[in-house]
């Protein structure tokens, strides 16, 4: 190795030393502030070493909210989007990929053209129409259904069954097997590396989300993790915001997406390097 190829290395990896500081830094001050009293978080939020710390603003996150209740409504809804996504969306990828049918191609088109519609825009028409079917406000199935579709999942499905020879469905044919057959014994068996991208990506959306539980939502008992951050966010005195005890909670629903992710993250990392190779 030269000079200049060493001078060049170093440069990358000082880069990716500055890199990984400004994406790690939310999650260091997030900690620090978790482990601060609240009037420190407010009157010195910059500092990220507290004057003491705080361990017992953690035991104040459980005790203050329906915490396991509200973590388990959270898991609730997070698994059954996922899952309903990933069964629908590969059913529709794998038809999309190999059936030919009339139109496959416009309606597609016309299932991607879906992504530039944020979903905030169908609340209003999504609340009425749960609403008036009756019951289905403040249930999992008002937070599971509306999301079980999902334009991106299903391009990643079909982007990743297009990169299947088409003699693994040829052979699987000639011993007697249907298109149903086919998908699930051979196609959605290899499809591992989809499975894993639409399932962390799914699960951190959904785990995350606020708004859609926030409008289908109006009973405590069905309060997921993050309507409950809110809660501690605005108890206090005066509606001092409790920063510190948020920051607590938020660092507590943190876990699990951090766990999932480093344990799909070989996964995604080698759907992401086979999707979208062909068209």
């Amino acid at each position: 190795m030269n000079k200049q190829q060493r001078l060049r290395q170093v440069f990358l990896y000082v880069g990716l030393v500055l890199l990984a500081v400004v994406f790690l830094f939310p999650f260091a001050w997030m900690l620090a502030t978790s482990l601060k009293t609240n009037t420190e978080a407010l009157t010195n939020p910059t500092a990220l070493l507290p004057a003491a710390p705080q361990w017992s603003n953690y035991p104040d996150v459980i005790t203050t909210l329906n915490f396991w209740r509200e973590t388990f409504n959270s898991l609730v809804m997070a698994l059954g989007v996922t899952l309903g996504q990933i069964i629908l969306s590969a059913l529709a990828g794998y038809a999309f990929a190999r059936l030919h049918f009339f139109g496959r191609d416009i309606l597609f088109l016309l299932i991607l053209a879906t992504l530039i519609i944020p979903f905030e825009v169908l609340f209003v028409p999504l609340y009425l129409m749960l609403a008036g079917w009756g019951g289905w406000l403040n249930t999992f199935a008002a937070l599971i259904v509306p999301s079980l579709a999902s334009p991106f999942s299903i391009f990643v499905f079909r982007q990743f069954f297009i990169t299947v020879p088409k003699e693994l469905d040829e052979a699987a044919m000639i011993d007697g097997a249907g298109y149903y057959r086919i998908f699930w014994t051979v196609m959605l068996p290899l499809a591992g590396p989809a499975v894993a991208t639409v399932f962390i990506l799914s699960f951190l959306a959904e785990w995350s989300s606020f708004l859609k539980p926030l409008v289908f939502n109006s009973s405590p008992d069905m309060y997921t993790l993050q309507q409950g951050l809110v809660v501690i966010l605005n108890r206090g005195a005066n509606l001092v915001p409790n920063l510190a005890t948020l920051m607590a909670g938020v660092v507590l629903a943190s876990i699990v997406p951090v766990l999932m992710f480093l344990i799909g993250q070989k996964w995604f990392v080698r759907s992401v390097a086979s999707t979208g190779l062909k068209g």
